[in-house]
């Protein structure tokens, strides 16, 4: 799925935590920093024109620390995507179990396509908010990928490994996501299409990176499991990940 590098993202003086994603009740966060995606945009747009992954750790520390207010405020802008990321794996595995999820208004999803099911759930678990799109770009990236060969959505080869892989995948979307809106114009600076291809796919390779190294073993192996258990879950990766990006070397 080709991703929009037109958006310009938000504004400087845009409150780091919007009303929408405000899930915890904690409000907006401090004042944004003056300028505060200037240094992130100018290494993304380095490593764009340049290839260098250095440049594109140098970003993401940026992102993290500065554009996105840190470690304690940064993952709090996913507030409304989390939330999802929970209510997604509940209709899993409450599917898994031939069951029709209680509030979604889903008929029974087992046996029709699969691309057909996947929209059911988007439409289901679509939030009426700001992160609305991507929200469901996230959502269909990650149950492509996990359904991937299937024709025909199956229950019974839904397995728990399964719905932890589509979790993770939707939540690293959800993140590069983000990142690709706030980025502005540096993927502008990319000489040709071949490499404005590469630059994307070497970004979402390492926010999925990231985002699995913190986030699948906290979800693996663990079969009680409920849809707040997952939100947590996936809070405390996006607070390890910010940790880990705010290291980077500015």
């Amino acid at each position: 799925m080709g991703t929009s590098t037109s958006s310009r993202g938000s504004g400087g003086k845009s409150p780091l935590v919007p009303p929408w994603a405000d899930t915890d009740g904690k409000g907006p966060g401090p004042e944004p920093p003056p300028k505060r995606f200037g240094p992130f945009r100018r290494q993304l747009g380095e490593f764009v024109s340049s290839g260098d992954g250095g440049a594109l750790r140098k970003a993401l520390g940026h992102y993290a620390r500065q554009a996105t207010g840190g470690r304690t405020v940064g993952p709090r802008r996913f507030g409304s995507m989390v939330q999802v990321g929970g209510a997604l794996f509940d209709a899993l595995t409450t599917l898994q179990t031939g069951a029709i999820p209680p509030d979604l208004e889903l008929e029974t999803l087992d046996g029709i396509d699969v691309d057909v099911a996947i929209q059911a759930l988007v439409e289901a678990l679509l939030p009426e908010n700001g992160d609305a799109e991507r929200i469901r770009v996230a959502i269909i990236e990650a149950m492509s990928e996990c359904l991937e060969g299937f024709e025909e959505f199956d229950f019974t080869k839904i397995t728990h490994d399964m719905v932890v892989k589509v979790v993770v995948a939707y939540l690293s979307a959800c993140v590069f996501g983000q990142v690709m809106l706030e980025s502005n114009r540096a993927f502008s600076k990319a000489a040709e299409a071949g490499r404005l291809e590469q630059a994307e796919n070497d970004m979402r390779s390492l926010v999925r990176a990231s985002v699995d190294k913190h986030l699948h073993p906290a979800l693996a192996g663990r079969k009680r499991l409920s849809g707040k258990d997952v939100e947590q879950a996936q809070r405390r990766a996006l607070t390890e990940v910010w940790t880990e990006w705010e290291a980077y070397e500015s």
